[in-house]
């Protein structure tokens, strides 16, 4: 598998594993914000960071407000990483 594909399937695993936590917890609110929250998502980012061995910011692929959708949350973070490990080559 390439780069994009390992992050699209942690990022999936992640969006995944944090669904079924909501739905075995009889006390979560999540219903009433985004189904991923932005706070949630930087745990995913910090994950991807270990995983690649490079330090991604947080305020360049993660936007504010959260995601709605598990694609919507793949497909956004995907590219925004390797956005900016393309950005960082050319430095």
């Amino acid at each position: 598998m390439g780069m994009q594909a390992d992050i699209e399937n942690h990022l999936g695993q992640f969006w995944d594993k944090r669904a079924l936590e909501i739905v075995d917890d009889p006390l979560s609110v999540d219903e009433l914000g985004a189904p991923m929250e932005s706070v949630m998502a930087v745990e995913a980012l910090v994950e991807i960071g270990k995983m690649l061995n490079v330090k991604i910011p947080v305020e360049v692929v993660i936007r504010n407000g959260g995601y709605e959708t598990k694609e919507q949350f793949v497909d956004l973070v995907t590219s925004g990483i390797l956005t900016h490990l393309k950005e960082k080559t050319h430095e």
